[in-house]
C-alpha cells in the first residue's frame, strides 16, 4: 500500500518523538511504502530541531521518506492541513494528530472501506467507537454542540466533525485542499462540507479515541472563532465556492 501521513505540528517538542516512532514502527510491520509529511506550523519550541533529527534517523529507511514543510509563523492547523494534503503524493493520504489521540493502528479499521469511498473519517460518535478518557464536560458539550451546528447548517450528515484522523484517496484531497480556505479550527466542516457539494462518496467509521490532556484548544478563543469559521463555510456556500 502506497501511503502519505500528514501531520501538522505546533509546539509538539514533549511528544512528538514518541509518536515519530510509533508511527515509523507501525511501518515496519505493516511493509508499507510510506511517506511522513511534518508541517512545523510556526512552532516556538525545538519541535523543528528534533524533527529534523528524527528525519535524518530514516533518511536510509527504503520503506519511508519523510518531509517537513515550516513556516515561521503560526497560521493555524487548517492551513496546515492544507499544505500537507498538497505536498502528499501517494495514493492514499492519512490525517492524524501529532499526540496519536487516536492511534496510528487504527488506520487498519479505515483502510477496510477506502475502496469504495473517497474519503473514511474516525468518529468518537459511533456505536462501536472506544473513548478512553473522555473530554472535561465543559469540552464535550461545546464539540458536541459545534458538530450539531455543523450538521444542520452546512446539512452534511456526520455525527462528529472534529476527530483529526482522516484517510483520503489523493485524488480527492487534491480537490478538496484546493478549495479549502479556513486556516484555523473550522477545516473540519469545511472539509466534509466541500467532499458533500462535489458529491465525493464519505465513510463515518467507529475508532479508538483517547483524549490528551496538553491539547493546544484554548476553550473560549478557539470553540468562538470556530463558530464563526461555521458561518463563513456557510457563506462560501451560498456563493457557490465549492462547487
Amino acid at each position: 500500500m502506497e501511503l502519505s501521513i500528514v501531520i501538522p505540528c505546533f509546539n509538539e517538542e514533549s511528544r512528538i518523538k514518541k509518536s515519530f516512532e510509533q508511527i515509523v514502527l507501525y511501518i515496519k510491520n505493516n511493509n508499507y511504502d510510506t511517506e511522513l509529511v511534518f508541517i512545523n506550523d510556526g512552532s516556538r519550541d525545538q519541535t523543528l530541531s528534533i524533527l529534523n533529527s528524527l528525519v535524518k534517523n530514516i533518511s536510509n529507511n527504503k520503506l519511508i521518506k519523510a518531509k517537513i514543510i515550516t513556516y515561521k509563523m503560526n497560521k493555524g492547523k487548517g492551513f496546515a492541513i492544507k499544505q500537507g494534503l498538497m505536498h502528499s503524493t501517494k495514493e492514499l493520504i492519512l490525517i492524524c494528530d501529532a499526540d496519536l489521540s487516536t492511534p496510528i493502528e487504527e488506520l487498519e479499521r479505515l483502510k477496510k472501506y477506502i475502496k469504495n469511498y473517497d474519503l473514511v473519517i474516525g468518529s468518537r460518535k459511533q456505536g462501536d467507537s472506544v473513548v478512553v478518557l473522555p473530554q472535561p464536560p465543559m469540552r464535550e458539550f461545546l464539540g458536541k454542540s459545534f458538530s450539531y451546528m455543523s450538521k444542520v447548517i452546512l446539512a452534511v450528515n456526520i455525527n462528529d466533525f472534529t476527530c483529526g484522523f482522516k484517510l483520503f484517496k489523493r485524488k480527492s484531497a487534491k480537490i478538496i485542499a484546493d478549495k479549502m480556505t479556513i486556516n484555523r479550527w473550522g477545516y473540519d466542516s469545511e472539509i466534509l462540507k466541500i467532499a458533500t457539494v462535489l458529491g465525493l462518496k464519505i465513510k463515518e467509521i467507529g475508532i479508538f479515541w483517547k483524549n490528551d490532556k496538553g491539547t493546544k484548544v484554548k476553550l473560549s478563543y478557539d470553540i468562538f472563532f470556530s463558530f464563526i469559521d461555521l458561518m463563513r463555510i456557510y457563506i462560501n456556500n451560498k456563493f457557490n465556492r465549492y462547487g
